[in-house]
């Protein structure tokens, strides 16, 4: 699999990511994503600020066929993480998404380990998460994953207040590989 920062061309990949994640979570019976968070345009407009940043990456498999997503910067949220947090160095792992096909393989668990390492290299502390206060399963999951739970914030403008975070370390991902674009 391959890593590399995704680029405008790839919004509408994104997109589809994000609501086929929405769909797989309605069938297990869980709200995530159901609604496009604020708004179906300031989402699309979020997400490609993120990629103009150079925030965001895509994997891909060998055939280039898009895999997972992650979205990765230094911004915390003042609504959620304290004073004393913020002014710790510290990467955000924002919109973890797995295609479905690629499932229940480990991707998203190497991606986050990708995510811990590129935050140890930049010299960051922390690796941390804010997850989806009601989505109890992916909380367990990052739980599973090293994350250790640091609170939930309860605001009724952000569904996604579940603290998580995890030391910044240097974690083998033998299954991805950076590289500069898909097409390299």
């Amino acid at each position: 699999m391959r890593i590399t920062r995704a680029t405008p061309d790839d919004l509408d990949t994104l997109v589809a990511f994000r609501d086929q994640a929405a769909a797989w979570l309605a069938s297990k019976g869980i709200n995530q994503w159901q609604e496009p968070w604020p708004t179906e345009d300031l989402m699309v407009e979020g997400m490609l600020a993120n990629i103009e940043a150079g925030e965001t990456f895509i994997v891909g498999d060998d055939d280039h066929i898009p895999a997972a997503t992650i979205t990765i910067n230094r911004y915390a949220k003042p609504e959620l993480w304290t004073e004393q947090e913020r002014a710790e160095p510290a990467l955000y792992a924002h919109k973890v998404t797995v295609d479905r096909a690629y499932g229940g393989h480990g991707l998203g668990a190497e991606l986050l380990d990708w995510a811990g390492t590129k935050a140890a290299d930049e010299g960051a502390d922390w690796l941390r998460v804010d997850v989806w206060t009601t989505n109890e399963r992916l909380q367990h999951y990052y739980l599973k994953q090293g994350f250790t739970y640091v609170r939930t914030v309860v605001l009724p403008h952000n569904p996604s207040g579940a603290l998580f975070q995890r030391p910044a370390e240097r974690i083998p991902t033998p299954h991805l590989q950076e590289v500069e674009s898909m097409t390299g």
